[in-house]
């Protein structure tokens, strides 16, 4: 997995080493990255968090802490974390490590089929679990 490792600027990572801050919401971890980033308000930044985590059908999960979420519902928060930054391509690194209650081949497809998403969408995984993706 060296080429994880190896990613530029430009890419967005959902990955098991980049954890979810434990005592923030799910609303909360999203809303950082335009909070300190883009430098928009609280209020702004929580409004853009809840719109992603709508639009990919979550937005239930808004108020739970990481250790009150499923792996799914972290991924989920990890995901529009990601996705929040806007750059053309999202990295989901060992899906498998971090949705094991769920087909996880099938959910990331249908968290990627919601519309305005946009970018290109790679999965980097074992040799062995690519047939997984191929459906």
């Amino acid at each position: 997995m060296a080429a994880v490792a190896a990613l530029g600027d430009d890419v967005a990572r959902v990955a098991l080493d980049l954890p979810l801050r434990a005592n923030l919401s799910a609303l909360d971890n999203i809303a950082l990255i335009p909070l300190y980033q883009r430098h928009y308000g609280a209020a702004e930044s929580g409004r853009q968090a809840h719109t992603l985590l709508a639009q990919l059908g979550h937005a239930d999960i808004a108020l739970l802490r990481d250790p009150d979420m499923t792996p799914a519902q972290r991924f989920v928060t990890q995901l529009a974390r990601a996705l929040i930054l806007k750059r053309p391509r999202l990295v989901i690194d060992r899906p498998g490590a971090i949705l094991y209650d769920v087909p996880y081949p099938r959910f990331i497809r249908q968290l990627a089929s919601q519309p305005d998403l946009t970018g290109t969408w790679e999965i980097f995984d074992f040799s062995w679990n690519q047939a997984l993706y191929s459906e």
